[in-house]
């Protein structure tokens, strides 16, 4: 899961919903110039009005910008593993290696936070809170995830973004993962008029400086959880839920500029790239957990 393919995924829908509506660029902003067979995977894409998010906000009518918030959840079921009552899977959860399987996904470099300071906590926090995670602890790990970046005709989108990595016990008394996003920073390089257009899409406002500024406002929201499925004859299963969602400041005149364009169709659009980045990543890094799983199982 990578909010810089959800963003840049989501840019390129709109860009085609554009296009899908014979506005070519230009009279738009008035400018002259290989999931697994074994995955198993349950999706759903929500509209804002279904959304719970607290930091939602409504478009305001004296404002130039209107608030889109597209978002998206995930279920992925790993293909079977064996169990063996002689390995503790408490232990193969505690591995570091382990929860740096889920975060790799194809090429993320990956930095451990060594050095958290107290808005970093707080943001940690509170972030928390909001999906009802459990409360951050001393012993909790964060990333930070570099991507590689996505490259455009005219255009490269960078993301880094900022996870809190949580051990935890379920309810079968099981281990599991809670994977927080706290942080994101987005920005993109490229023609002036597809960075004007990105920064517009995703309320950044850089001026099109080459290098990200961290901002006061979280655009990106997203939660993790792994957890262990007990099967029948001694099996086991890992299961994946997701879910991801946006904040986006877009611009009104650009929503009447498109004919038959509305707030709906945009957030269902944006849900459906959101669905699509969550099952491009998420299968993927849960079916390489389950093959470490079985890998270790042999040591």
């Amino acid at each position: 899961m990578s909010p810089l393919h959800a963003i840049a995924s989501l840019f390129l829908a709109i860009a085609l919903l554009v296009h899908d509506n014979d506005v070519g660029f230009s009279n738009a902003f008035h400018i002259n110039s290989a999931r697994p067979a074994s995955i198993v995977s349950r999706t759903q894409i929500f509209s804002s009005e279904q959304v719970g998010n607290d930091e939602t906000t409504s478009e305001d009518k004296t404002s130039s910008m209107m608030t889109l918030n597209p978002a998206s959840e995930t279920v992925v079921t790993s293909d079977l593993a064996a169990v063996d009552n002689n390995k503790s899977l408490y232990d193969f959860f505690a591995l570091q290696s382990s929860a740096l399987l889920i975060l790799r996904a194809k090429n993320n470099q990956i930095n451990e936070v060594e050095n958290v300071d107290t808005d970093l906590f707080k943001q940690y926090q509170h972030n928390c809170e909001n999906f009802n995670a459990s409360a951050p602890t001393p012993d909790d790990r964060i990333y930070d995830v570099t991507t590689a970046g996505l490259q455009f005709p005219g255009l490269k989108v960078m993301s880094v973004v900022t996870i809190g990595v949580k051990m935890i016990s379920t309810n079968s008394d099981l281990p599991g993962y809670e994977l927080v996003l706290i942080r994101d920073e987005t920005y993109a390089k490229g023609s002036r008029l597809f960075v004007w257009f990105f920064n517009k899409v995703t309320g950044k406002n850089k001026n099109n400086k080459d290098e990200p500024s961290p901002g006061k406002d979280q655009t990106t929201f997203s939660i993790s959880r792994i957890n262990v499925v007990p099967k029948e004859n001694g099996m086991l299963s890992f299961e994946a839920n997701a879910n991801l969602s946006l904040l986006i400041q877009f611009p009104s005149f650009l929503m009447k500029a498109i004919p038959g364009a509305s707030k709906e169709k945009f957030e269902k659009t944006g849900g459906e790239a959101l669905l699509k980045a969550l099952d491009t990543d998420l299968p993927m890094a849960l079916e390489g957990f389950r093959q470490e799983y079985v890998l270790w199982l042999e040591e």
